[in-house]
């Protein structure tokens, strides 16, 4: 029987199942109080059913402010506020707590206006400032304003606070010999390197209440040089356990390590074990997260015990039912979070507010309603893409009568090929969901068939949303027409054979998909990879090495100085380094001048692509060239028929190419306006 709607014990306080809502930035607020956008995001998630939410990072004094948009804890004037947060989530039978966040070498001077400290000089790779060793009187007045932010935080009506002792904020940066070089109380052993810990655990049990439960958020492992490993975590949860911590939240690593720690090329569960490894040295609820993008793997993992909890984020961003739907069995009808990054924690590097690839309405909880309409029109969605079969969805939800024309025999538009590249197959995800959705709302889908203006005259719509997606860019290059050159996504549909040496011109974000795509084929599986690593066939580098590649040989060309220009700044450097890895060639800042058949002197010469690159002239062999430049707008439609009809709007890359996030919120806003 699952425990995950079980109710646990946290101390003294009672959460009513095993989900904890994490803690994360949202980009809401700018001066640290608490708003509307941010009371109705959280109320719409306690409605949706978690058992706990955790609020922040909210940092305990200015100088830990990691962001712009992280929430304060430092002030009396910000209890009101919070206090309207914790009633709204309170309404729903859902606990509340807050997570104390100091950056520490982490928080920049750009948003403190102060110097970073921390308990040595050490600076942080990304913020490149030094920051000041904190004095012992200084370490007691940073103890003394963690023990005021409970404090604030108890009469705001928060049930619990979380303590974030991990990914190399100031806790961790005590705890870890990576950034703690003290030789004094605070640093050295890992009684010294703990102590810190100890006395904002103790000072805060003795001043707020011992009945007063503290979650530590812990990493199990810092993932970076001279960070702490998984066996230096199980001490520490123990000493903090004895200290009064009433559970531990474990996650993994840094921000700032090598090793990702959330996209969606991390397989599912990969950090249980931490949780798993800590669960078994304490007494107290341990909570195992990251990656845990499906409550049947959140199942698999209480009933394996490897946590007694589990705590989520994103997957709350995009569908903030998810516990309600789960429990009450309509599967179908839950988003799961694809882990791309894009509307969240991309958006938040961006300096933008937290959104969702494909849910419109994240963020935007006070603004966006679905209502039935009292007018039901006939409408045609033309385009099978994202863009367009939300707008279909959202169409059939306020009932109006909906039809959706796809020109291919499959839907989802040139998302379809975005999920086929190795590690990005949670994308499907989004087209899974929203053709569920689309044959549940009974919309009326005609696939292999393209609509023209005819089709659309004869349809006699109400209204019209024209969403036909962009066609691939052909270059316009001598020898463009040869059998050997092809296009991406005739490589991704398995249309075309691929031979062994392989160029691709273009490397933006179809042009590295699809060179992963290639260079992975015929690598070895890796249940294969670990037989032989165990019956030592294999050392571990050789295992990296036939798990990463196969036999082909791949070079990417690109005019521009960089590939990969078109991911998002959290997802580029592993997907760089997933394409280093696969022995695919990149060769940039060139200007490719025709695809040719190079005669030999003994014989048939070789195919292959004239580049220019710094004046002069290359010619690299290929036996397969793939055309991957981008796509441009596909608008002959929008041309044909503008102005023939009462309501017409135009959606996603056939106005602009641009993102599947821009198309889907597109398709949203255009059916509300219907």
């Amino acid at each position: 029987m699952s425990k995950l709607f079980d109710n646990i014990h946290i101390g003294q306080m009672t959460v009513k199942n095993r989900i904890m809502m994490s803690a994360m930035d949202l980009g809401f607020t700018s001066d640290g109080t608490i708003n509307d956008r941010i009371i109705n995001f959280y109320r719409e998630r306690a409605q949706g059913g978690v058992g706990i939410i955790v609020v922040g990072g909210c940092y305990p004094e200015m100088n830990g402010k990691v962001w712009k948009s992280i929430i304060g804890l430092d002030k009396d004037e910000l209890i009101p506020g919070l206090k309207k947060l914790t009633d709204a989530i309170h309404g729903y039978d859902v606990r509340v707590a807050a997570q104390i966040l100091h950056g520490g070498r982490s928080a920049s001077s750009f948003f403190t206006k102060m110097q970073p400290v921390s308990p040595s000089p050490l600076t942080h790779r990304s913020i490149k400032q030094e920051p000041h060793a904190l004095t012992i009187p200084e370490i007691k007045m940073v103890i003394d304003n963690y023990v005021g932010a409970t404090m604030r935080a108890k009469k705001a009506g928060f049930d619990a606070v979380e303590l974030h002792g991990g990914m190399g904020y100031l806790i961790n940066q005590f705890l870890s010999n990576a950034t703690n070089k003290r030789d004094d109380a605070y640093g050295g052993s890992l009684e010294n390197r703990t102590r810190f810990a100890r006395e904002i655990i103790c000072t805060i049990k003795e001043t707020v209440g011992q009945d007063y439960p503290i979650i530590f958020r812990m990493s199990g492992d810092d993932f970076v040089e001279e960070g702490l490993r998984i066996h230096e975590s199980l001490e520490i949860a123990k000493i903090l356990e004895q200290a009064g911590a009433d559970a531990f939240n474990v996650s993994p690593g840094w921000h700032e390590s090598r090793t990702p720690i959330m996209l969606m090329a991390i397989p599912r569960m990969a950090y249980a074990f931490l949780s798993e490894k800590i669960k078994s040295q304490v007494k107290v609820p341990v909570i195992a997260s990251v990656r845990i993008n499906d409550l049947k793997l959140a199942e698999e993992i209480l009933g394996h015990e490897q946590s007694d909890m589990v705590s989520i984020g994103r997957p709350l961003i995009v569908d903030p039912e998810l516990p309600n739907k789960y429990k009450s069995g309509c599967l179908d009808d839950i988003r799961t979070c694809i882990a791309c990054n894009q509307g969240c924690f991309d958006s938040l590097l961006n300096f933008k507010p937290v959104s969702c690839t494909y849910n419109a309405m994240a963020g935007r909880e006070g603004e966006y309603k679905i209502t039935r309409t009292s007018k039901p029109k006939k409408v045609v969605v033309v385009g099978g893409g994202p863009g367009g079969m939300e707008a279909a969805r959202v169409l059939a939800l306020r009932g109006h009568h909906v039809t959706l024309y796809e020109r291919n025999n499959q839907m989802g538009g040139q998302l379809r090929y975005a999920f086929i590249p190795p590690g990005r197959e949670e994308i499907q995800n989004i087209i899974t969901y929203l053709e569920r959705q689309i044959v549940k709302l009974k919309v009326q889908v005609k696939t292999g068939k393209e609509a023209d203006s005819r089709t659309l005259k004869e349809e006699q719509p109400d209204a019209v949303i024209i969403a036909t997606g962009g066609n691939p860019i052909m270059l316009n290059l001598p020898g463009i027409q040869a059998e050997n050159v092809c296009i991406a996504s005739d490589v991704l549909d398995g249309k075309v054979p691929v031979g062994k040496d392989v160029v691709i011109i273009g490397g933006g974000t179809v042009g590295c998909e699809v060179a992963l795509h290639v260079a992975k084929q015929g690598a070895m599986r890796p249940d294969v990879a670990c037989f032989l690593l165990k019956h030592k066939v294999l050392d571990a580098r050789d295992v990296i090495e036939y798990t990463a590649r196969g036999n082909r040989h791949v070079t990417i060309l690109e005019m521009k100085r960089k590939i990969g220009g078109g991911f998002g700044i959290s997802t580029r450097w592993i997907i760089l380094n997933e394409i280093k890895d696969a022995g695919v060639r990149e060769i940039t800042e060139v200007k490719v001048k025709e695809i040719v058949s190079k005669p030999g002197k003994n014989g048939p010469g070789n195919t292959g692509v004239v580049y220019e690159k710094d004046g002069q002239e290359h010619f690299i062999a290929a036996d397969t060239v793939i055309i991957a430049v981008g796509y441009s707008s596909n608008n002959d439609l929008q041309r044909q028929i503008d102005g023939k009809f009462p309501e017409t709007y135009f959606i996603g890359d056939c106005v602009k190419v641009r993102t599947a996030l821009e198309a889907i919120h597109e398709g949203f806003e255009a059916a509300l306006k219907i």
